[in-house]
């Protein structure tokens, strides 16, 4: 409806517009120079409004045009970035394949085009490391570097985890410690430099890392606490005490916190070392026999049939008194056999020995019961149990 009206109007001043220019058309006169033009005035107002018209449509065709050209860019753009992610994403299944060589290729093709260099020159560099490739893993590393210099950290993690992987623990170390540096409470940094220093056997350093680790979650309160011991194990073991001095080992002992003074296999690689010194006895006897009455450890009773003290007899009393507690353990029979040995009370130990042999076959005890065998003059019953203990000896894996 309002469309008729609107029509109806435009069509009523049309006509009246008509009949106006017809009663006095008026005239326009243009004029530049020596040239000059005439025309009605009517007929110069519909001239302009066509130019305008044509000036509209002229540059409406320009923008589309600007548009259709930015559009065409937009798509080769995005044409080179899915080329470059097509092949990116082969590269990493190629990758993760197994397939090294080829990967390599296709992760060099999708990093000239790639906006996001990082991730290629990292799986490059692994590309390249499992083919050996070392000189150029580094090249790819250093160009990862360039291309984000504020990812240190996922760089070094990557560089650490090759170099531990190729046996460069100390170059892995010195990219770890250099990473947690920069990243203090990084829980893949602090796992790597842990499995670094276990590697390595410096337990000292192990031992002062184990708080970070905790604080960091890598590993809870009771595998901080079964670390922590096993650590202490480890440097007992490792300390050359016998260059060391005894003084050194006491020292030694007494940095170790209770808790762990009192537990069996921490105790045993104490005594271990112990033994390096014959004079220091009876220390240990005492040692063991006060650990073993409070809790039942196979390689502490067997250690403690290996220590010579200055009174036999007395140690024996007390290996006794542990049998009554634990009568069916072969190695404390064993450690009791030696005892009577070296008390020369060679009927008794005859009988453990047997006793121990009963419960559990032991090539260490058929040796010690050949010893015996042959110092009572009982050649073809020893020859016997050394042949016993030297068959288990290799059928051991």
């Amino acid at each position: 409806m309002w469309r008729f009206i609107w029509l109806l109007i435009i069509l009523i001043a049309s006509v009246w517009l008509g009949l106006q220019i017809a009663k006095d058309p008026g005239l326009a006169f243009f004029s530049y120079k020596e040239w000059s033009v005439e025309m009605p005035l009517w007929f110069a107002t519909v001239l302009f409004i066509a130019i305008l018209l044509i000036m509209h449509f002229i540059t409406k065709f320009i923008d589309n045009m600007s548009g259709l050209v930015y559009r065409f860019k937009s798509w080769l753009q995005w044409r080179r970035k899915h080329n470059a992610y097509s092949k990116t994403n082969r590269g990493l299944m190629e990758l993760i394949e197994g397939r090294y060589k080829n990967a390599e290729h296709d992760l060099l093709e999708g990093l000239s085009q790639s906006d996001a260099a990082l991730v290629n020159y990292l799986a490059l560099a692994k590309a390249a490391h499992e083919q050996g490739a070392f000189d150029r893993r580094d090249t790819y590393l250093r160009k990862a570097h360039a291309s984000a210099p504020d990812a240190d950290i996922v760089i070094g993690l990557t560089q650490a985890k090759l170099q531990i992987n190729q046996g460069q623990l100390e170059q892995a170390l010195a990219t770890l410690k250099h990473l947690k540096s920069l990243a203090p409470k990084h829980a893949l940094v602090l796992k790597l430099l842990e499995r670094v220093y276990i590697h390595l056997g410096d337990w000292q350093s192990l031992l002062e890392l184990i708080p970070s680790l905790y604080k960091a979650s890598v590993i809870d309160r009771e595998q901080s606490i079964m670390l922590e011991k096993k650590t202490y194990e480890e440097i007992l073991k490792s300390a050359n005490h016998k260059e060391a001095g005894l003084n050194d080992l006491h020292a030694l002992w007494a940095s170790v916190p209770r808790k762990f003074q009192k537990d069996p296999g921490v105790l045993a690689c104490y005594v271990k070392q112990l033994l390096n010194y014959p004079d220091d006895g009876q220390e240990i006897e005492y040692l063991i026999y006060k650990t073993l009455k409070k809790s039942w450890d196979k390689s502490l009773a067997k250690l403690y049939g290996l220590v010579k003290t200055t009174d036999p007899k007395k140690q024996l009393a007390h290996a006794e008194k542990l049998l009554k507690e634990y009568p069916n353990e072969a190695v404390l029979l064993l450690s009791l056999g030696r005892i009577c040995v070296r008390s020369q009370l060679w009927g008794k130990a005859r009988s453990y020995f047997q006793e121990s042999l009963n419960l559990e076959a032991n090539a260490e005890t058929f040796i010690e019961y050949g010893k015996l065998l042959e110092y009572l003059g009982d050649s073809t019953a020893a020859m016997e149990s050394y042949r016993d203990g030297l068959r288990m000896f290799d059928e051991k894996p």
